[in-house]
């Protein structure tokens, strides 16, 4: 067994060491497993970093090679390969390679020519990124499609030439290179603005794609004309391009890629055609002179922080096609003064509406089902808020800071916030099942809260501060889950918790209800106030401190002998 054992360790050490199949003049290979007599060049050990600069100098990668009788046609450049080959100086490449992997040739900061045969199809992510020595490339045809950054911060590049095979160019290709001083293109796709081109710039007619990042950092860049051929803008494509002030894109494009626009600073007007499915994350996230965006009907979904920072977007409609709001989608909109999120939205996102401090209208579709974690905090300007019945989910902190609210926010089945401000007793309407998180947090000058039987779960930090209660009565037989530690943040252990008699044993024993040092029952069924009848529907009878307390929606009457009816 032990010899065992022994073997089987050696065997899976050396499957962990080596990375190639076999190694022949300088150069290692993969047997491809899905092909015939195919293999790809890879680098030696477990990893690439096993064997920095394995390879050096001159390589010539053969069209085929002969191992063990074999003969194999070297189809591709595996990922990482020469990654990070810092001697590699230049390298000619067999005309049966097809496809250049990912970060090939990544790091190789001494390459200084590459000749790219007509066989490749695919250039992959990153795959000569960082090869600071590099000064031309000629991309012949045959090549389809060039991966994200595959030349980016080629320090030394001066010249690009793209074939009209080329039809899909990845974002950010050619990003920091300064030393490109001609735009970058071919018959199909827009690569590259150089980052020092001044004034007005119009993009050649026939071209379908404006690549991911082509314009980014083209601070001087004032206006740019988009023709009618073009369909996709792809992610950043005119990030920080601080000059520009409007933009308008031709109803040919249907989609625009993430943070497109993003710190287009003195941007004020976009106009966005009306074929367009989806806004993507970031797209104009601080573009802090927009004012208004009309999003046309075609629109279904807007990604997260689409909007974040816009400080200056006073208005917006939203389509109402539209079935989520992202994450941060608005988030520090502070102009921001009215918003209706349309029927179909089932979900508001995290930080959706934060720091919105001008928003003074809220209408949310009675779709919406949950609201989640900080939504419309600081929402300064916010006096009202009326949630649909629909909702069953308040996050933490929905409407944290909201300053301007001076009643309670809730519905049938969450409550959300309690004014700060808000002074003396307070009991939770009954029917109610979740507490959201933090709901009562620096309620300073609430002395007590009585919690229906009704509610199965208390939020984090929930009465944390609360400096002046004296006492919480959980009218739940089974106590309702709590959150984390700071549920009852900063609160002595002194405050009398009042809770149903039967269920005194199983709060006592509740890792989080055991917080509480002073825990006593209440009761129904005290006979010296036998007299009293409640025969209205909406009154709830407690027996506490000896003294029988009425809670009538919402509010607690101390009353002994009183016949309360429903006209009372």
């Amino acid at each position: 067994m032990k010899k065992l054992f022994t073997l089987f360790f050696v065997l899976v050490t050396t499957i962990v060491l080596w990375a190639h199949d076999f190694y022949i003049n300088g150069i290692y290979y993969n047997i491809l497993a899905d092909k015939t007599n195919e293999v790809e060049v890879t680098f030696r050990g477990e990893n690439y970093n096993s064997y920095i600069n394995e390879y050096s100098d001159y390589t010539t990668i053969p069209a085929t090679v002969t191992f063990s009788g074999t003969t194999y046609s070297v189809t591709g450049i595996g990922e990482d390969a020469f990654n990070n080959c810092y001697d590699l100086t230049r390298v000619t490449i067999g005309n049966n390679v097809t496809s250049i992997g990912n970060r090939a040739f990544f790091g190789c900061r001494n390459l200084t020519s590459i000749a790219i045969p007509e066989s490749v199809t695919s250039i992959g992510n990153e795959a000569f990124c960082s090869c600071d020595g590099l000064k031309s490339v000629v991309i012949h045809n045959g090549v389809k499609t060039i991966g994200q950054a595959a030349f980016a911060n080629c320090s030394d590049l001066m010249s690009v030439t793209i074939s009209n095979s080329v039809t899909n160019i990845g974002d950010n290709v050619f990003y920091g290179c300064p030393n490109l001083t001609s735009p970058v293109y071919n018959a199909h796709c827009f690569a590259y603005l150089p980052t020092s081109y001044q004034g007005a710039y119009t993009i050649p007619n026939g071209i379908k794609q404006i690549a991911g990042g082509a314009f980014w950092g083209c601070s001087n860049l004032n206006s740019v004309t988009i023709p009618e051929s073009v369909t996709s803008i792809g992610g950043y494509a005119f990030c920080d391009c601080k000059c520009l002030t409007s933009i308008t894109i031709p109803n040919s494009v249907t989609s625009i890629g993430n943070a497109a626009f993003s710190s287009c600073r003195n941007l004020t007007s976009v106009t966005l055609p009306e074929n367009i499915t989806s806004i993507g994350y970031g797209t104009f996230n601080y573009c802090t002179s927009l004012t208004s965006v009309n999003i046309p009907e075609s629109v279904t979904s807007i990604g997260n922080s689409a909007f974040w920072h816009c400080y200056c977007l006073t208005s917006i409609t939203l389509p109402e096609n539209i079935t989520s709001i992202e994450n941060e989608t608005f988030s520090n909109c502070s102009s921001l003064t009215t918003i209706t999120i349309p029927n179909n939205v089932t979900s508001i996102g995290e930080n959706a509406f934060n720091n919105c401090s001008s928003l003074i209208s809220l209408t949310i579709g009675n779709s919406v089902e949950s609201i989640e974690y900080g939504a419309f905090s600081r929402c300064s300007s916010l006096t009202s808020v009326n949630i649909p019945e629909s909702v069953t989910n308040i996050g933490d902190w929905a409407f944290n800071k909201c300053t301007g609210l001076t009643s309670p926010v809730y519905n049938a089945h969450c409550f959300a916030y309690l004014p700060t401000s808000y002074q003396g007793d307070y009991t939770i309407p009954n029917g109610i099942k979740q507490i959201a998180g933090y709901a009562f947090w620096e309620c300073s000058s609430l002395n007590s809260v009585t919690i229906p039987e009704s509610v199965t779960s208390i939020g984090n930090g929930e009465f944390g501060f609360c400096s002046s209660l004296t006492s919480i009565t959980s009218l739940a037989e089974v106590p309702p889950t709590l959150g984390n530690e700071y549920v009852f943040y900063n609160l002595p252990t002194s405050i009398t918790l009042y809770v149903p008699c039967k269920s005194l044993t199983a709060y006592q024993a509740d890792a989080g209800w055991s917080y509480f040092t002073n825990i006593q029952c209440i009761s129904e069924e005290d006979t010296a106030v036998d007299d009293i009848q409640t025969s209205t529907t909406n009154c709830q009878k407690i027996f506490r401190d000896g003294q029988l307390l009425i809670i009538r929606d919402g509010v607690e009457y101390n009353m002994q002998g009183v016949e309360l009816l429903d006209n009372d």
